[in-house]
């Protein structure tokens, strides 16, 4: 690869690719947005009950998870171009198609294979691997802006769909959000044509260049990436319960649904702000560190918002939950890219974040039928917390690893 193009790490390019990035995953996130506002709240239209009315948001996070291991590894090897210009096709199409739906299982399924599969899975983890290999200084920084996608698309799209669907219906809704994707996406896309740099000798993983594994942190790689994955499953349930159900949970507080949509876009704005603080933290502490904080304020603020039932008091633990939550996402490719070596990055993020999308599935459908049992989100929101915590003591196990390894090693601690 020509030298020169090693010299745009880090460069005013690179923040173009990530910025891209940042709109594309903001823009193909508004069709799981839309779950929340066009379908939850008007379950019995669709003939369904409510434990059932997040079904399509759980499909399209799986099928998002499963589908970004193969579209990381096709990132890998073709770069991000493809997978992108793939996504945003499939998201467009899939808009069209809900608009043109009359069955709730044909929602679902588009939602499992347009939505997921194909769209959001050529987004997100393709974008992930790829803006990792044009950082290096920034690394964190960057993933946060990249994680920033869909905090931004959950600031605007609430309010966007409500006024929509209410003005319009939920199948304009629909239909215009097709157009949209079609319009910005495609060509957006095409910024990501370039072929990624070369990693610099210097920052490659150790390891990178033996064929034997390494261990990382102390332990066998393939069992780090297990950990992950348990860790991703406890932090992403518990998130989720919110961004789907909060508007739901507002309402049943005594207020109306368009609180609940801004009270939600307030907590997406927020967590949007918050990521690049965490990214910040990431490149000045490590991933490890900034994600164990960042998952303890999500739970805190999670035990509070099921203890809330004013209107201020749900605005005001909505910022808290923002304010964790941010930094939670943008914390995995980063510890991912920091202690593995480059070849597989893509594969690796790919089946955490998959991990992460079953914790997504889960958690909506968890708290849904939980509210279906007992008429009281309180024992969801009781649920996620205890989740939470499975989560916070795995990554402090590993957390607790590499600060001994760095002790070890003769390097601050907080390196």
């Amino acid at each position: 690869m020509p030298a020169g193009l090693k010299s745009r790490v880090d460069s005013p390019y690179a923040w173009a690719i990530a910025f891209s990035a940042l709109i594309l995953t903001a823009a193909g996130s508004g069709a799981l947005f839309l779950v929340g506002i066009a379908i939850v709240p008007r379950a019995s239209e669709f003939g369904i009950d409510i434990a059932s009315a997040s079904l399509p948001y759980g499909l399209a996070m799986l099928g998002m998870g499963i589908g970004g291991i193969a579209m990381g590894w096709l990132a890998d090897r073709v770069g991000p171009f493809w997978p992108a210009a793939l996504g945003s096709l499939s998201i467009a199409l899939g808009g069209y198609l809900v608009s043109r739906s009359e069955q709730f299982g044909s929602i679902a399924l588009v939602y499992a294979l347009l939505f997921g599969l194909l769209g959001n899975a050529g987004l997100v983890t393709p974008l992930f691997v790829t803006i990792t290999r044009w950082f290096d200084e920034r690394r964190g920084v960057a993933a946060a802006v990249v994680g920033s996608g869909q905090a931004l698309g959950g600031a605007l799209w609430p309010l966007v769909f409500h006024w929509s669907v209410e003005g319009f219906g939920w199948r304009a809704t629909y239909g215009g959000y097709a157009l949209f994707a079609a319009v910005l996406m495609l060509p957006l896309a095409c910024v990501l044509r370039r072929p990624v740099p070369e990693e610099p000798a210097h920052q490659r993983a150790a390891g990178s260049v033996d064929p034997a594994p390494e261990p990382v942190l102390g332990l066998p790689p393939n069992l780090v990436v297990a950990l992950l994955c348990l860790a991703i499953v406890g932090c992403c349930i518990p998130m989720s319960l919110p961004l789907v159900h909060l508007p739901k949970y507002v309402v049943e507080r005594g207020f109306d649904l368009g609180q609940g949509a801004r009270i939600l876009s307030v907590a997406m704005v927020v967590s949007m702000g918050s990521r690049i603080t965490w990214g910040f933290l990431c490149d000045r502490i490590g991933g490890l560190q900034a994600l164990f904080i960042a998952s303890a304020l999500q739970a805190t603020s999670l035990a509070l918002m099921a203890m809330t039932s004013s209107q201020w008091g749900l605005y005001g633990v909505a910022v808290f939950f923002g304010l964790g939550f941010g930094g939670i996402l943008p914390c995995y490719p980063v510890i991912l890219r920091t202690h593995f070596p480059i070849e597989g990055l893509g594969w690796r993020i790919g089946v955490v974040l998959l991990f992460g999308s079953i914790g997504m599935a889960v958690g909506p459908e968890l708290a849904g039928r939980l509210f279906a049992a007992t008429g009281d989100y309180g024992f969801s929101f009781a649920a996620a917390v205890g989740i939470n915590l499975v989560n916070l003591a795995i990554v402090g196990t590993l957390n607790l690893r590499h600060q001994r390894l760095l002790r070890e090693i003769g390097r601050p601690a907080l390196a």
